[in-house]
């Protein structure tokens, strides 16, 4: 399989999650794609847009920061964020973030489902 960006559709979002201001996500992985990828892709956050804090019960996620500066949070605890920082939302656990920087903030998140 190969996906190339510049074939992949955009979507804008506003408040993803219950946050703030506009994102927009390309994705690369939808369910069935890739055993246990429930999906993959990029967002890109507007400068002071957020993805709010919300609830993996039986999933698990990570984002990947590519570009930009902002504040990631887990389980309540916020954190700064840049380009090569990972952080992961285990089953069970909470997460968020915020582009709080002054350019626009791109990240890859890969959603899983929680294995046995």
């Amino acid at each position: 399989m190969l996906k190339r960006f510049s074939e992949l559709s955009q979507a804008t979002r506003m408040n993803i999650r219950g946050g703030l201001g506009e994102g927009c996500s390309a994705t690369y992985l939808e369910p069935g794609d890739m055993d246990g990828v429930l999906a993959a892709g990029r967002t890109r956050l507007a400068v002071g847009a957020s993805i709010g804090e919300h609830p993996h019960p039986d999933t698990e996620e990570l984002y990947l920061i590519l570009e930009g500066q902002g504040t990631g949070s887990l389980d309540g605890e916020r954190f700064p964020v840049g380009p090569g920082d990972l952080f992961l939302a285990k089953a069970g656990q909470s997460h968020g973030l915020s582009n709080d920087g002054d350019v626009p903030m791109v990240f890859f998140a890969v959603l899983t489902r929680q294995l046995p």
